[in-house]
């Protein structure tokens, strides 16, 4: 997986993108929903930099699919990635923005609640924090 500068746009956008990718499928309302809230803009990127991330961290798990199995969200991996983000402004941008992709699709599923629980636990983060 490759790295990006801690608060980064890229770093907040990958997270973002496994929460797309949590239940194991892309959904094409799940971009329509990335430009309806501006999650994009939210991160720091535009519509294509968000795009550019998600299809790097696509690129990325394939490449890690040859070698090995994928888990996705395994503990590790979402501790590292997290890590990248340190500003508490961007932890709550990057929480609330899992959220709303998660609802996109009328439930939120075992992946991406497993994600954003680990996220928010990791960072200290309530839903009350997400709403400010």
């Amino acid at each position: 997986m490759r790295s990006y500068p801690a608060n980064s746009p890229e770093a907040a956008a990958r997270l973002v993108c496994f929460a797309i990718l949590a239940d194991g499928r892309l959904h094409e309302n799940e971009i329509a929903l990335i430009d309806e809230h501006m999650i994009h803009e939210a991160v720091g990127l535009s519509r294509e930099g968000f795009v550019q991330v998600l299809l790097d961290c696509c690129r990325d798990l394939v490449e890690e699919a040859e070698q090995s199995r994928v888990h996705l969200l395994e503990d590790a991996r979402i501790d590292r990635l997290a890590a990248d983000i340190t500003r508490p402004s961007l932890r709550r941008t990057v929480a609330a923005s899992i959220l709303v992709m998660s609802k996109v699709d009328g439930r939120i599923s075992e992946g991406e609640q497993r994600l954003l629980i680990k996220l928010m636990e990791r960072w200290g983060l309530s839903l009350d924090a997400l709403g400010e």
